[in-house]
C-alpha cells in the first residue's frame, strides 16, 4: 500500500517515494492509523458479540478514540506458549474501544498468522461479555473491536487459539467507565526509553528470557585438542623398507574391518640377486618344507605309539613353520624380480576395526620402515585432551566436564551427553607450563575431526544455585558489559551488569539485573541499533 500521495503520509514520514521511514507515534494516534489503514485495505470487518447478544462493527469505534484526556491503556502479559501486547482506549460503557493485540507465539519468536483472539470481561466467576476476532488484521495483530454495555470494574483477560496452540492472559481489573468525562487512568509509564516494534522483533533475530536462579559450575580456562580414545585407536607402520602395493586405493574416512588388507609392503630385494638365484632359493626353500611336512608326519606317528618324547614332534612342528616362512619370502622375491603380483610382499592388516583416519602412503610409494602409514579409530567416540595453565593446575582434581565454542555454538561436554573424564594429569609440563586433564565423549555430541583445536572451560567443583542469564544477551558496549531488558511488548532499558562465573550457556549476574526481568537472548544488538534509529532494524509499523 502506497501512502506517499494520501493524507496519511505525514503519520508515516513519507516524503514523495515509495519508501518510508518509521517513527513511533503515540499510542492514540497509531491504534488510529491502524484502523485506517484497515479499513484502505478493504479488511473484512470482524464481527463480535456480547453475552447480550449485540453486534458491533471494528470502524464504529474509530471515532471513541479522539475522547479528551485518556491515555491508551498498555499491557504486556506472558504464557507458556504466547506473548500478548495490548494496546486500547479506556472502556466507556456503550462506546466502543478498538484493541490493538500483538500475539507472538514463544517457541520461534514468530507472530501469530491465524487462529481466533477472544477478550473477555468478567465479574467473580461469571463472563459478563466476550468480544472475537477470527483472525488476525495482519499477521500478529488482532483488532476486536469491545463495546461493554455496563460500567463498572470487570477482570480483564484474553484468550488466544490456533490449531497448534491455546492460552490465556489475565490481564487485572478493568474499569469501565459511565462517560468519557470520568476517565481517570493512572498507568505507570515503563522503565527505558528504547523503542523496538513488534514488527521490528518479528523480522529480525529477536529472543527473551527470564533472569532467574540456575545451577552453575565453576570453571577454568584452557586449551582443548581432539584425539582418537587410546583404547580404540590404531597407528600403522610399515615393518621394512620398501614400496606399497595395493590393489585398491585406501582413503581417508573409509570404514575397515579388523584384519582387512590394506596393501603389501615389497621389501627391496639385495644387491646382487637374479632370477636365478632367486628360483633355486624357492626350489630349497619348497624341499625344505616338504621334508619338514615328512617329518612331522612320521613324529606324529612314533608319539602316538609312544616311541618317541613330545619334544621331538614340537620341535619338527616349528621347523615346518620356518620352512614355510622361508619359502614364502623366496616366492616373493622372486614375484618381484619377475615383475609379478601385488601380494608379493609383506599385508599390511588392519589391528582393529573402525574408520581411516588419516591415509600418509599410496600405490608405488616408497617407505621406510617405522614409517607411519595409517591411523584407525573407532569412529563413536572422540578422547578432548584439554591443557591448563599452571596456576590452575590444582582445581583439576575435581574436573567433572569441560564446555568449548565451536562454530558459534557452546558445546557442554558432561555426564548428560555421556561424556567422562579418562585421566587428570596435574604433573606441570616443563615447556608448556601446564596440566591436562582428557575427556571421554560420543563423537556425535562434540568435535569428530581428530587434531582439531579448541577454547575449553573446564568445569572445577560443584554447581551452585546463582541468578543467571544466557551469554548471548551480554554485548560489549565501549569496553562495559551491557543486556538489554524488555520492561514492556516494545520498550527495552539499557542496563549495565557486572558478571560472575560462565557455564556454557549462562553465566552468573552480580549485579544490574533482578530475578525474574525479561532479558534479550537473540539480537540485542538489534535493540541497541534501535536507540540510533534509521534503517538498520528494519521497517516497523505504527499501530
Amino acid at each position: 500500500m502506497n501512502f506517499s500521495n494520501a493524507p496519511f503520509a505525514d503519520f508515516f514520514g513519507c516524503a514523495t517515494s515509495d519508501r518510508c521511514r518509521f517513527f513511533r507515534l503515540p499510542a492514540r494516534s497509531r491504534i488510529l492509523v491502524a484502523l485506517l489503514a484497515i479499513a484502505l485495505n478493504g479488511c473484512d470487518r470482524p464481527q463480535v458479540t456480547d453475552d447480550h447478544g449485540h453486534a458491533h462493527d471494528p470502524s464504529d469505534a474509530a471515532q471513541d478514540h479522539e475522547h479528551g484526556g485518556g491515555d491508551s491503556l498498555v499491557y504486556t502479559d506472558y504464557t507458556e506458549q504466547t506473548e500478548l501486547f495490548v494496546e486500547f482506549s479506556p472502556l466507556v460503557a456503550g462506546q466502543g474501544s478498538t484493541f490493538a493485540a500483538h500475539v507472538t507465539r514463544l517457541a520461534d519468536y514468530e507472530p501469530l498468522r491465524s487462529g481466533v483472539l477472544d477478550v473477555v470481561l468478567s465479574q467473580g466467576d461469571k463472563t459478563v461479555a466476550r468480544f472475537r476476532v477470527r483472525q488476525p488484521a495482519r499477521p500478529g495483530i488482532f483488532t476486536p473491536s469491545v463495546t461493554p454495555r455496563d460500567s463498572g470494574e470487570f477482570e480483564l483477560a484474553i484468550e488466544v487459539a490456533d490449531e497448534n496452540l491455546k492460552a490465556r492472559h489475565e490481564l487485572g481489573t478493568v474499569t469501565v467507565f459511565p462517560t468519557r468525562d470520568a476517565i481517570e487512568v493512572s498507568q505507570p509509564e515503563p522503565e527505558g526509553d528504547i523503542t523496538y516494534l513488534k514488527e521490528q522483533q518479528w523480522v529480525n533475530p529477536f529472543a527473551t528470557q527470564v533472569a532467574r536462579q540456575r545451577p552453575l559450575r565453576p570453571s577454568v580456562p584452557g586449551f582443548a585438542t581432539v584425539l582418537p580414545p587410546a583404547d580404540a585407536s590404531a597407528l600403522l607402520r610399515a615393518a621394512a623398507d620398501g614400496y606399497y602395493s595395493s590393489a585398491k586405493l585406501v582413503t581417508a574416512a573409509q570404514k575397515v574391518e579388523a584384519g582387512e588388507i590394506l596393501g603389501y609392503i615389497v621389501p627391496r630385494l639385495g644387491a646382487g640377486e637374479d632370477i636365478g638365484q632367486l628360483t633355486l632359493a624357492v626350489e630349497r626353500a619348497r624341499s625344505r618344507v616338504a621334508l619338514a611336512r615328512q617329518d612331522v608326519n612320521r613324529l606324529e606317528g612314533l608319539f602316538q605309539r609312544g616311541a618317541v618324547p613330545e619334544r621331538r614332534l614340537i620341535e619338527a612342528r616349528e621347523d615346518l613353520e620356518v620352512a614355510k616362512v622361508e619359502l614364502q619370502t623366496a616366492q616373493s622375491r622372486l614375484d618381484q624380480q619377475a615383475g609379478g603380483k601385488a601380494q608379493a610382499g609383506i599385508a599390511l592388516r588392519a589391528p582393529i576395526a573402525g574408520e581411516m583416519t588419516s591415509v600418509n602412503v599410496r600405490p608405488g610409494s616408497y617407505v621406510k620402515a617405522g614409517d607411519a602409514l595409517f591411523s584407525i579409530a573407532a569412529p563413536d567416540r572422540r578422547w578432548l585432551d584439554i591443557r591448563v595453565p599452571e596456576r590452575f593446575a590444582q582445581n583439576l582434581p575435581e574436573a567433572s566436564g569441560a564446555w568449548i565454542e565451536m562454530d558459534r555454538r557452546t558445546l557442554v561436554l558432561d555426564a548428560d551427553i555421556g561424556a567422562r573424564v579418562v585421566q587428570t594429569d596435574t604433573v606441570i609440563d616443563p615447556r608448556s607450563r601446564t596440566a591436562s586433564v582428557t575427556l571421554e565423549y560420543p563423537s556425535g555430541k562434540g568435535p569428530a575431526l581428530i587434531g582439531s583445536r579448541f577454547a575449553a572451560h573446564v568445569f572445577s567443583g560443584e554447581a551452585k544455585s546463582i541468578l543467571a542469564i544466557p551469554r548471548s544477551a551480554v554485548i560489549d558496549d565501549a569496553g562495559q558489559s551491557v543486556v538489554y531488558v524488555q520492561t514492556s511488548g516494545e520498550t527495552f532499558a539499557r542496563r549495565p551488569v557486572t558478571l560472575g562465573i560462565s557455564d556454557g550457556n549462562y553465566v552468573a549476574v552480580q549485579s544490574g539485573i533482578q530475578q525474574g526481568e525479561r532479558v534479550v537472548s537473540q539480537g540485542a544488538y538489534y535493540v541497541k541499533l534501535a536507540t540510533i534509529g534509521g534503517d538498520a532494524v528494519g521497517h516497523g509499523h505504527a499501530h
